[in-house]
């Protein structure tokens, strides 16, 4: 097997409009276009380097979900971004929840923030250091 890249990410939403603020808007993804697949709608946004955002729409029937940091499975989806701490104070300012403000972590060369979506899932922003 031969992997090239990521592809996509796909994130079952709880409120879509308020997804859609937050991915399109806020992290200023571009909004690429909508599937509709019957009771649900996948909304498909562009990442910088190739790969794609899948944001699906139940329509209001996604199920809430919390998992904690050391539950098995998808910890986080991290972006590279330069100034870290300019966006945890752009972040703070716009009512983003902070898991975990910019910390440097030396022997992984990088400067991390930990927020959240509207739908739980933890985000990461990494700076190189």
């Amino acid at each position: 097997m031969k992997i090239k890249a990521i592809e996509h990410i796909s994130i079952n939403t709880n409120d879509f409009k308020k997804s859609d603020e937050f991915y399109g808007q806020m992290l200023g993804l571009k909004h690429l276009e909508v599937v509709d697949c019957g009771e649900f709608d996948i909304h498909y946004y562009a990442i910088p380097g190739g790969s794609r955002l899948e944001l699906f729409d139940y329509h209001g029937k996604a199920t809430p979900v919390d998992h904690p940091d050391n539950d098995t499975g998808l910890r986080h989806l991290a972006f590279e971004v330069e100034d870290v701490a300019a966006h945890e104070k752009e972040l703070r300012s716009k009512g983003v929840l902070i898991t975990l403000p910019a910390t440097d972590l030396p022997d992984l060369h990088a400067r991390v923030l930990l927020f959240m979506d509207p739908n739980g899932v933890t985000l990461e922003f990494c700076e190189k250091i």
